[in-house]
């Protein structure tokens, strides 16, 4: 499903080190539980999971290279007020997880996380639906394993994600002699296959993506309830928190209606 050879490439290149920012725990985001497991190789992964409602949806979040203790703790509140439970997965490079981030393995860990997930849904007695979402590098992440895990998905979120892996790295200051050719990812032969629905989120003024460039992975989608939502803001980075509460507002919508739910009429003043 992913190019072998050419994830490789990432690793031996040092592109990683480039790629992610170092991230300093301040250790003021208080998870309700660390979900531990292991990989192959013993070493241990940990997920935050922040819980709600044991009924509504659980979104199994994917992080962006560049996210913050302050970006995630904006999603675990924002979650939280609508009663979602957010359970975030940790790369090595964010501190609680064990060993380092590798292109190669990152899909096969992602794959342990939902497992995870799945086991501890079952041990608390919890029967909302699933959600797999992703951030710019996570968006690649998320669609890998939202493609393995289709059937038990309510839907998929992907926010600043992009059509061509190279185009990424280049505009993530990723020198180009270091990249492979395409298709590092193949997000968009990925998408092509993945039929449940999928929301797509952007900013207008993507540094990394331009919309026409992000249309051509949103155009693959099969579903027709799939909707591609146009973000007023500066960057990538500045997106959640620009829009401000009707990011969560859309997600809510959205996601509640994959599974049955209608949002309530407003009443009419006066």
């Amino acid at each position: 499903m992913v190019e072998i050879e050419k994830l490789k490439e990432l690793d031996k290149s040092g592109i990683k080190d480039k790629l992610f920012e170092k991230r300093v725990s301040k250790n003021d985001i208080a998870p309700e539980e660390l979900l531990h497991f292991w990989d192959d190789e013993g070493q241990r992964l940990t997920a935050r999971i922040f819980s709600k409602e044991p009924s509504n949806p659980h979104v199994l979040y994917f992080p962006a290279e560049y996210e913050s203790e302050e970006t995630l703790k904006r999603l675990a509140d924002g979650f939280a007020s609508i009663n979602f439970t957010f359970i975030a997965f940790e790369y090595p490079e964010f501190g609680l997880s064990q060993g380092e981030f590798s292109f190669l393995t990152i899909f096969d860990k992602a794959s342990l996380f939902f497992d995870s997930v799945k086991e501890w849904l079952k041990e608390t007695k919890r029967n909302g639906g699933l959600v797999i979402m992703g951030r710019s590098i996570g968006s690649a992440i998320a669609i890998n394993e939202a493609l393995k895990r289709e059937k038990e998905l309510l839907c998929l979120v992907i926010e600043s994600g992009f059509s061509s892996g190279r185009q990424f790295f280049e505009r993530s200051g990723i020198p180009s002699n270091l990249l492979p050719e395409e298709p590092i990812f193949a997000n968009r032969k990925k998408m092509a296959q993945f039929k449940k629905s999928v929301l797509f989120i952007h900013s207008s003024r993507d540094e990394i993506q331009s919309l026409p460039e992000v249309e051509w992975l949103v155009a693959e989608s099969r579903s027709k309830a799939t909707q591609f939502q146009i973000a007023p803001s500066g960057t990538r980075r500045e997106l959640a928190e620009a829009v401000g509460g009707i990011y969560f507002e859309i997600l809510e919508q959205y996601i509640n209606l994959r599974r049955g739910v209608r949002p309530s009429r407003k009443r009419k003043r006066g």
